[in-house]
């Protein structure tokens, strides 16, 4: 009886020994999974995780996306467009753009077949989930706010293609020229003014939280609006106009002198010194790149002719 128990003992310690040389040999060709080896991802304006990769067909449907991706990829790599880009940006690297307007063009996105879709978040929900339902990658980008979602959506859009360091510089770039456009005027010599266009028989602004502000601040103006309190895209009353009474008004082509035969608008000080100056509406209103251009042409209307 005690061979044999003998014997069981030696067998029950050669089978965990062979257990645990089998395991050792097991672990050895078959490693742990690294954390470092899940795929990269760049979270979108909604929260969404997107893969970061060589997207090589891009569609995008959003004008600050159109300009970014420009300045960051190879031009073959963007297949399509906003129409609002191809119909007011005369650069010849959107020649061959198919152009699309959104929710209008959901099929021919899907028939397109892109490796991503670009989008700013005020597209139809619904559309957005019949291109993830076609299996397209969907990239938000959000609202757009002027500089404050701007910088960050170029940075965004040089993450998920895996070109940060390039984002950056880009980035780095538009701060440094928007900067240089009023360095020619102190601060305690900048000029007092606000925006203003006409829709229909309303009276609108344009400042803290869109490009117009940040427009109106690098073309060397103190936005008025922004210091009384006014955010986004306020409708103005007559009287809350004729209270801020703006020394200087930028407005759109065309608004000028109907702004002035406004009943009471005569007694703007604006309107008394003839300092009513328009911007080309396309250029005033670009929320991308553009806003360089526009500044510039902000600062020439107000500080060029010397008055």
């Amino acid at each position: 009886m005690k061979q044999v128990n003998s014997i069981n003992s030696a067998l029950l310690v050669a089978a965990l020994l062979t257990a645990a040389t089998l395991t050792g040999a097991i672990s050895r060709r078959v490693p742990l999974a690294d954390p470092s080896d899940t795929p990269p991802t760049t979270e979108d304006a909604t929260g969404e995780r997107v893969g970061v990769r060589n997207y090589v067909r891009i569609v995008s449907t959003s004008t600050i996306a159109d300009q970014v991706l420009i300045e960051l990829i190879e031009p073959d790599r963007l297949l399509a467009v906003s129409g609002h880009t191809l119909r007011t940006q005369e650069s010849r690297a959107y020649a061959d753009k198919i152009g699309v307007e959104r929710a209008r063009d959901i099929e021919t996105i899907i028939e397109l077949r892109p490796d991503i879709v670009f989008i700013n978040n005020f597209i139809d929900r619904r559309q957005v989930e019949r291109l993830k339902d076609a299996g397209l990658n969907v990239f938000d980008l959000g609202e757009m706010r002027g500089l404050e979602t701007l910088l960050p959506n170029i940075r965004q859009l040089a993450a998920v293609l895996g070109m940060p360091e390039r984002g950056e510089r880009l980035a780095d770039d538009l701060v440094r020229r928007l900067e240089a456009v009023s360095t020619d005027v102190a601060e305690e010599e900048r000029r007092r003014g606000l925006y203003v266009g006409i829709h229909g028989d309303r009276l609108y602004g344009g400042t803290a939280g869109t490009s117009f502000h940040d427009v109106l601040v690098a073309g060397g103006l103190i936005d008025m609006a922004a210091e009384a309190g006014f955010h986004g895209w306020p409708a103005f009353t007559n009287e809350q106009l004729l209270s801020l009474d703006p020394p200087w008004i930028i407005t759109n082509p065309g608004t000028e002198r109907s702004l002035c035969r406004h009943p009471g608008f005569e007694s703007l000080s604006a309107c008394r010194a003839g300092h009513i100056r328009s911007v080309e509406t396309d250029l005033l209103t670009d929320p991308g790149l553009g806003i360089v251009q526009a500044a510039e042409a902000v600062h020439a209307a107000v500080y060029g002719d010397g008055t």
